[in-house]
C-alpha cells in the first residue's frame, strides 16, 4: 500500500491516480483515467486538507533560502559596521565617546556618596582635658590658634575682567563668637578682622580667680608670643591628684563652596561658575603666570616641613613634603606613572595630574585607623600603602610639587552634626591656573585667571568646602614651611597629662542639603 504524494491518502499499488483527491499519481495512464471518470473505488482515508506536502516542502525550502539569504546580508552587514567603527577614526571616536558617557553614568549611580548641608551655624570647642595624677604640683601653658573669616580666595575678586566687572569674593567661613572657658570663668576673645587685631601682652594678661593667666600677645619668639600670627595663651597651675579643663569655643556660619566646574557639583553651590576644570584648566609654566606668581615662589619647594630626623617607633621623621627623586624615590616613581597614564594631549594639564592623583590616591591609599602620633611624611605614606589625613595630604602635596603645583596645608577638626566629638584634621589647599586660551576667550584679566581650592584626600572632597569643616588654621607662608611646627607645638606642660579633643555644640543646618559623589573622574 502507497501514499498518495498530495494529501498523504493511502492508495493501493497500480493506481494511477489518488481516489481522495483526484490527483494524477502516475503519469499519462493516470489523466487518461481522470479525464474519462473511470475510478475503480471509492476515496480512501486518511486524506489531509491543506497545502500538499510536495508542495509544502518546496514552499519551506524557499522560506529556508530566504532566511539563509537574510541571515548573511545582516552578518555582512554587521562586518561592515564594525569595520565602519574600528577603521573609522571620527565613528569610533564618537562610539567610544557615547560608551565613556554610559559607562560615567553607571559608575555616578553606583557610587558612594556623603550629604552635606549648604549652611551651618555652630559652635565647635577645642577641649583640653589635664590631670595630675601625681603628689607635686604640675602646670600647663598651652598656645591655641585663633581662627578668622575665610574666603575663597586670597586676592581682591574671585575673578576680574578687562571691562571693570568683578566676580566677588564669597566669604564661606565666618567667626561670630569666641569665648575661653576655664576655672568657672568666661573669658571672651577678640575677633580677627579687616581693621586689625587687639593684641594684649602677658603684662595685661587677665587673671582667673584661680590664678591662671591669659593673654593673646603677637607673634614672636620665647612661650610669652605667639609661633603663629594670633593665638590665646595660657598659663595654669594643675594641683596634685585633680583633674582640670580647658574649652576654647568658636561659634561660625560656614557655607558650601567649590571651585570645580563640572556636571558633578550640585548647582545650589556657589562658586561653580567660575571653577576650573580639565577643559579650562592652564599648563603647568602657566601657574607662574598667574596671582603675580605668589604662589608659586611660596608654595612649591621641593623639600617642605622637616621634622628634624627624629625617631620614635621605628621611623625617622625628617621632610613631611618631599618631592626629589634622590629622597623620595616612591613619590616621584608614583608622579611619573599618575603622569603617563593621561592621554597626549593632557600630560601639561596641571587641573588634569592633580585630579589623577586625588584619585590615584583614593583607590591605592586606605586610611590608617592607627596612624603614629607624628604624621608621617608623603614619602612614607606612599612606601607603607595607607595613611590618616596628614600624612595622605602630604603625598598629595608631595605628588604635586614635582610638577612645581603649589599647595600648603589647613588644618581644623570635622564638625559633622550626625557626631559630637572629633579629633584634629588635617588637609590640602591647591593653586591651579585656567588656560590663556579660556581667560582670553572670556575677557578675565590674566594675572586673575585661577583658583586656590581645597582638596581632602581621604574624605573624598574635590575642591569642595563643606561647612562640616571648620578652619582652624591655613598656614602662611614661610621658610621651609617651618611655621607648621609653631602649630604643631602647641604649648608646654610639666607633671601632668593631656588630652585635646573636638566637639559641637548647636548645629544649625539652612538652606537644604546636597551629595558630595565619591567618584572619579574620566580624563580620556
Amino acid at each position: 500500500m502507497g501514499t498518495c504524494p498530495f494529501c498523504r491518502a493511502q492508495t493501493l499499488p497500480g493506481d494511477s491516480i489518488c481516489y481522495s483527491c483526484g490527483r494524477v499519481i502516475t503519469g499519462a495512464s493516470g489523466m487518461d483515467s481522470r479525464v474519462k471518470g473511470e475510478f475503480m473505488r471509492s476515496p480512501t482515508r486518511k486524506a489531509r486538507r491543506g497545502v500538499a506536502p510536495r508542495h509544502a516542502m518546496t514552499k519551506g525550502q524557499t522560506k529556508r533560502r530566504g532566511r539563509k539569504k537574510r541571515s548573511r546580508i545582516n552578518q555582512l552587514g554587521l562586518v561592515a559596521f564594525l569595520a565602519f567603527i574600528f577603521f573609522t577614526p571620527e565613528a569610533k571616536q564618537f562610539v567610544l565617546a557615547k560608551w565613556a558617557e554610559v559607562e560615567e553614568y553607571i559608575n555616578d549611580a553606583l557610587a558612594g556618596w556623603q550629604t552635606y548641608p549648604l549652611e551651618a551655624e555652630y559652635t565647635v570647642v577645642r577641649s583640653v582635658d589635664l590631670w595630675n595624677n601625681n603628689s607635686n604640683p604640675g602646670w600647663l601653658q598651652e598656645s591655641i590658634p585663633i581662627p578668622s573669616d575665610v574666603v575663597n580666595k586670597n586676592a581682591q575678586f574671585a575673578l576680574a575682567y578687562n571691562d571693570g566687572t568683578e566676580v566677588p569674593l564669597s566669604q564661606i567661613q565666618d567667626i561670630i563668637n569666641i569665648e575661653l572657658r576655664l576655672d568657672g570663668e568666661v573669658i571672651s576673645i577678640p575677633l580677627v578682622t579687616s581693621s586689625g587685631f587687639p593684641f594684649k601682652s602677658k603684662d595685661n594678661a587677665i587673671v582667673t580667680q584661680d590664678g591662671s593667666e591669659v593673654w593673646w600677645p603677637g607673634q614672636g619668639s620665647g612661650s610669652d608670643y605667639c609661633s603663629i600670627q594670633y593665638c590665646v595663651k595660657v598659663r595654669m597651675d594643675i594641683p596634685p591628684g585633680t583633674h582640670e579643663t580647658l574649652d576654647f569655643a568658636v561659634t561660625l556660619k560656614s557655607t558650601s563652596h567649590t571651585w570645580w566646574h563640572s556636571t558633578k557639583v550640585d548647582s545650589k553651590l556657589d562658586g561653580k561658575s567660575e571653577g576650573v576644570s580639565v577643559q579650562r584648566s592652564g599648563t603647568f609654566s602657566e601657574i607662574s603666570e598667574r596671582g603675580y606668581g605668589t604662589r608659586d615662589m611660596q608654595f612649591t619647594e621641593e623639600k617642605w616641613y622637616d621634622r628634624g630626623g627624629f625617631s620614635q617607633e621605628g621611623l625617622t621623621y625628617t621632610w613631611a613634603i618631599d618631592s626629589r627623586q634622590a629622597t623620595a624615590p616612591t613619590v616621584y616613581q608614583t608622579a611619573a606613572s599618575i603622569s603617563a597614564s593621561l592621554p597626549s594631549n593632557l600630560k601639561d594639564n596641571a587641573y588634569a595630574y592633580a585630579r589623577a592623583t586625588f584619585d590615584w590616591l583614593n583607590d591605592n591609599i586606605p586610611y590608617d585607623t592607627n596612624a603614629p602620633g607624628t604624621a608621617r611624611g608623603g614619602e612614607q605614606c606612599l612606601d607603607m600603602g595607607l595613611g590618616d589625613c596628614d600624612e595622605q595630604s602630604n603625598a598629595f602635596m608631595s605628588i604635586m610639587r614635582v610638577k612645581g603645583i603649589p599647595t600648603w596645608y589647613v588644618f581644623g577638626a570635622l564638625a559633622d552634626p550626625e557626631f559630637t566629638e572629633w579629633e584634629g584634621h588635617a588637609w590640602a589647599y591647591i593653586m591651579l591656573p585656567m588656560s590663556q586660551e579660556w581667560c582670553e576667550d572670556n575677557d578675565v584679566i590674566l594675572n586673575d585667571c585661577y583658583i586656590e581650592g581645597a582638596v581632602d584626600v581621604v574624605n573624598r572632597k574635590w575642591l569642595v568646602h563643606t561647612p562640616t569643616a571648620y578652619i582652624d588654621w591655613i598656614e602662611p607662608h614661610s621658610t621651609g614651611g617651618q611655621i607648621t611646627d609653631g602649630y604643631y607645638f602647641g604649648g608646654s606642660k610639666s607633671g601632668i597629662d593631656r588630652l585635646r579633643s573636638f566637639y559641637t555644640e548647636g548645629y544649625d543646618i539652612s538652606g537644604g542639603t546636597w551629595d558630595n559623589k565619591w567618584v572619579g573622574e574620566n580624563l580620556a
